[in-house]
């Protein structure tokens, strides 16, 4: 991995919250006589409510903003949705050995979200508006968060949507990336880690690109992208479509059959093309392997548990003694 700690943005970036406080704005707007579409808030909810506020209103910012607080707590918190391939990235971070924080200027129902979500184990710490610490672009938070957990800057990375977010960890001495899902707000924000979808991110950072020993969830994860990328055409991931997700295994399976037929085992234990074609064919095997457990919700947690038991019971298996019990040989 590029990092081993990971300190994460909530609103707009692990989840998309940017349609509830856009209305929220909109109600509070209202209010004060103002009627203004969601299209026209959203660039200016990107940059911060209290930005927000002051270029509508001006000395009446604090007084939309108490608006603003009212209509928020009006939206239900069991709606918010998580941005596609959060929770795998979040899960990838910790199955290669990293730590997950989350430092949002969001009050103490951050914890009950991540509750919701089933994600709040995946987290060291938390800091959220109720922590008191200035906000951001302020370091302090991140910092007292280093200074806790005992960690240097070179491994820390701050992830958001918005330069803020970024600014606090640069201001911390640690890295800042980017997550921009519309693909051109603070385009132009100098970092070298920018990416418009989580499993760029993935790949880049918990992967690190050239990663050689994928996790099952890494691969799971993969797949998850590849069905949901052609869903429409191949019929995505359900249990009714698990038994043709077989057969082109076993198709595959026979590609991988081929391939060993028509070699000697010399020529695929050394590099070649033999080789190159026998993997490519395994690949394809695996894949339509992940896609089974992907119909069935068989998570990576599951496999791995049912691995590993199998795995011990194979080590005190007596071979032999069961050929001969089965076969009387």
């Amino acid at each position: 991995m590029k990092f081993t700690e990971f300190f994460w943005d909530f609103d707009g970036t692990l989840f998309d919250t940017y349609p509830r406080m856009n209305r929220a704005m909109q109600k509070a707007a209202a209010d004060l006589g103002l009627d203004i579409s969601l299209e026209e808030l959203t660039p200016l909810t990107k940059v911060t409510l209290g930005y927000t506020a002051k270029k509508l209103f001006g000395d009446r910012a604090a007084e939309m903003m108490e608006r603003y607080r009212i209509h928020a707590e009006e939206e239900p918190i069991d709606d918010i949705r998580m941005y596609d391939g959060a929770a795998e990235m979040l899960k990838s971070v910790c199955a290669h050995g990293g730590r997950n924080y989350l430092y949002t200027h969001r009050g103490t129902n951050a914890h009950d979200i991540l509750r919701l979500n089933g994600i709040s184990q995946l987290f060291t710490d938390v800091v959220t508006k109720a922590d008191g610490f200035p906000v951001k672009p302020a370091p302090d938070a991140l910092l007292s968060q280093m200074s806790k957990h005992h960690l240097t800057p070179d491994q820390c990375v701050m992830i958001g949507d918005r330069d803020i977010d970024l600014m606090a960890g640069i201001n911390a001495g640690m890295s800042g990336a980017l997550f921009d899902p519309d693909g051109y707000y603070y385009d132009t924000f100098d970092t070298p880690y920018k990416y418009h979808t989580m499993f760029e991110m993935m790949c880049d950072l918990t992967w690190d690109n050239e990663r050689l020993d994928l996790q099952v969830s890494d691969m799971l994860a993969m797949q998850s992208q590849l069905q949901e990328l052609h869903k429409a055409s191949w019929g995505g991931v359900k249990p009714e479509l698990a038994v043709r997700q077989l057969l082109w295994l076993e198709g595959e399976l026979g590609e991988v059959i081929d391939v060993v037929k028509k070699n000697t085992p010399q020529k695929i234990a050394a590099p070649g093309f033999a080789r190159t074609r026998l993997i490519e064919e395994m690949v394809d095997v695996a894949m339509y392997f992940g896609d089974v457990l992907l119909c069935y919700g068989i998570t990576a947690e599951e496999f791995s548990a049912a691995y590993m038991q199998k795995h011990q019971h194979n080590m005190h298996r007596n071979y032999t003694q069961e050929k001969k019990d089965r076969y009387g040989e």
